[in-house]
């Protein structure tokens, strides 16, 4: 009798837990919730190394967001407004430093939701391990590597408090193909050997904006004569530039994040006279290009110019009001640091609390229009949309000291003009 009774208990107990435990996961969620006086949003980026000139103009997009923000009050949660406090760690373009940045700000600084990272791909690739680990928001601002994809879709599971924040690999392969082919149409270019060579930095990003052009070039019957692969701020292009030209290949592809690279190589392409036609991505965003690259810049092809507020009137706006309170010209790179805390805030307020499974569940569903563009996430990916009614990734062609959009037509009011090497 005594046995049976005991064993009554138990199960009374255990019924009662499973009712209860719900009940108390609700209820300190709801109370944590009310407890918040402030949210606290995190990013690693560069601030020093190589890529220190895109990190800074992150920092500075992202601490001017945060600063209207809290003009407006702070950041709303149900029926009240809490102060946002912004906190950025140096990753110093390592992957390691990264990942340790990220993790004191969730473990030392406490925060609800980590843009990491901000800027480098192959800083994400590790660093996005914090949101299993965690199950803490971690949404990577800049990074376009679809490496980072083929492991959101190796384990969608493992990766549900991830999300890649901007376009992928594919987007800057199309632009340089889509360029190519493009000028061959309008006769700009008759390929000779109907070959294509690429010049890239050794990190994921590089790597993956290559190999994804490579594959369209390939499937159109094109032959690959030279993937040269160089360290993050290196200035030396003399033997693969060498090399480039006895190969004669009729285009070719430099993908460098870092400013000092993108100089070097223009300046050494220029001197050596490759006859290729030559496109590069991302370096000549940098305002400082054109004017350190001089004339070795004239007529060079590049994507992405997302940023132009010559041609965009709310970029125009947000151009003045960086130049104004930070003193600089501004960039993609402020662009991209404000648009990433202005996500995360929509998020959270959709959300209505800091609880990390209900943010990343209206992070998923984000669809809001940044400086930069449309952002919303492809569900099976997580990664944000690219194209004309989302995230545009158009070529730019330096003409006089300006960047003008030749590529779409239409997009821009840019016209083409032959590079003078190819002449």
């Amino acid at each position: 009798m005594t046995r049976g009774i005991a064993q009554s208990g138990s199960r009374d107990v255990r019924i009662l837990a499973l009712l209860v435990v719900p009940l108390l996961v609700w209820t300190l969620s709801g109370v944590a919730t009310a407890q918040v006086t402030e949210v606290r949003i995190g990013a690693t980026a560069p601030l020093t190394g190589p890529a220190a000139e895109a990190g800074v103009a992150m920092r500075q997009g992202i601490e001017m967001a945060a600063e209207e923000i809290n003009a407006k009050g702070g950041v709303k949660l149900g029926d009240r407004r809490v102060p946002l406090k912004v906190l950025v760690e140096d990753n110093q373009s390592k992957a390691e430093v990264g990942v340790s940045g990220g993790e004191k700000l969730i473990t030392r600084d406490k925060v609800h939701y980590l843009i990491s990272d901000a800027f480098h791909s192959h800083v994400t690739m590790a660093a996005m391990e914090l949101a299993p680990k965690y199950k803490i928001p971690v949404v990577s601002a800049q990074p376009v590597s679809e490496e980072i994809v083929k492991k959101v879709l190796s384990n969608p599971e493992r990766y549900r408090y991830y999300w890649k924040g901007d376009f992928g690999s594919t987007a800057y392969a199309n632009a340089f193909f889509g360029t190519v082919q493009w000028l061959i149409e309008k006769k700009h270019l008759t390929p000779r050997t109907k070959t294509v060579a690429f010049l890239i930095e050794d990190t994921d990003y590089g790597r993956s904006n290559a190999q994804r052009a490579r594959e369209l070039f390939e499937g159109i019957g094109w032959r690959t004569v030279a993937m040269e692969t160089v360290p993050i701020a290196h200035s030396d292009f003399y033997p693969q530039l060498g090399k480039l030209r006895s190969e004669n290949p009729d285009a070719l592809m430099t993908v460098f994040t870092a400013l000092s690279s993108g100089v070097a190589l223009a300046k050494q392409f220029s001197e050596l006279g490759v006859k290729a036609v030559h496109m590069a991505i991302y370096y000549p965003i940098r305002p400082e290009f054109i004017p350190q690259a001089g004339p070795a810049a004239q007529g060079l092809l590049w994507a992405p110019l997302s940023f132009d507020p010559n041609a965009v009137a709310h970029q125009r706006d947000f151009a003045r009001r960086t130049r104004e309170k930070f003193n600089v010209v501004p960039n993609s790179d402020h662009a991209y640091g404000y648009d990433a805390i202005y996500n995360a805030v929509d998020s959270i307020e959709r959300a209505g609390t800091v609880e990390p499974a209900k943010v990343i569940e209206a992070v998923a569903k984000l669809d809001r229009k940044g400086i930069i563009g449309r952002y919303q996430f492809d569900q099976r990916t997580h990664q944000a949309k690219d194209g004309p009614e989302f995230i545009p990734v158009p070529t730019a062609q330096i003409q006089d000291g300006k960047n003008l959009i030749v590529w779409p037509e239409g997009m821009g009011a840019g016209k083409y003009v032959p590079q003078p090497w190819t002449k």
